[in-house]
Order: C-alpha cells, then structure tokens, then sequence
C-alpha cells in the first residue's frame, strides 16, 4: 500500500482556508457574520441570527463554532480564522484563562472543532480588518 506524501509547507499554504468571524450583541438581538475564503479565493459568506439571549464574547465564541463547523463541510484540512475579539482569541492560545463556566465550554467546544483539522490557527485581527464580517454580524442581530 502507497505510503500517503504530506504536502510541502508550500502546497499546504496553497491549500489553507481563511475563516473571518465577527458577533454582535444589542438591544434588538445577536448575531454572527462570517466569511470563508477557500484556497482558490471564492468567498462565501453567512449572516446568522441567534435566537438566544447572549453577551458580546458569547456571540464572538458562537461565530467562530459556525464558521469551525461550515469551514469543515466543504472539506478544509488547513484553516487560519481571523477573530477581532481578543479574549477568544488569547483564550484559544492559553495566554487567558477561561474562569467563567460558560467561556471554559466554549472554549472547549472551540479546540474540539480545531482538533478536526490538519492545521489551525486562530489569530486575532483588528477590527478594522474584518468590515465584512464585523457587518454581517450586525445586519443578523437586527430585528425584522
């Protein structure tokens, strides 16, 4: 049986998937933007509403499990997400802790769905880098 190659650092950067999450939390609800990029640059993007009460880091959290799950359907092995909330993101790299109970179960469910990945990395961007997705989380969170 052929022994399976692993691709060079060169092939895998070709090959990564770039995830753009963004969440909004106001007066009139909650929502999540995302924005996926595959390796050949097709974008697709998601507006979700959250039919749930939540605080802003909760819908950052919840933005960046759609995105983890959506990213995976299509079939991405390598996957670098960009977040602009820098408690998820230090939280991710173990810089904070998760002391509340809720963050400590989403930032478990978070590296459970990073497990699934051959690579990922989660890196925390301002937010001025993330207009698409910091404006789709805010059409989601409005009331219709």
């Amino acid at each position: 049986m052929p022994k399976e190659i692993e691709p060079s650092q060169d092939q895998q950067k070709e090959q990564v998937w770039k995830l753009f999450t963004d969440g909004e939390s106001n007066d009139e609800g909650a929502g999540t933007g995302l924005r996926i990029t595959n390796p050949e640059g097709q974008d697709f993007t998601y507006a979700i509403r959250l039919e749930f009460k939540s605080t802003n880091n909760e819908v950052e959290y919840e933005a960046l499990l759609a995105g983890l799950r959506i990213a995976k359907k299509p079939g991405a092995r390598h996957l670098e997400a960009h977040v602009d909330s820098m408690l998820v993101a230090n939280q991710i790299e173990g810089s904070y802790d998760a002391k509340d109970e809720k963050m400590a179960s989403y930032l478990t469910q978070a590296k459970a769905l990073m497990a699934a990945f051959i690579t990922c990395k989660v890196k925390h961007i301002k937010r001025s880098e993330n207009k698409q997705a910091d404006s789709l989380s805010k059409l989601a969170s409005v009331g219709f």
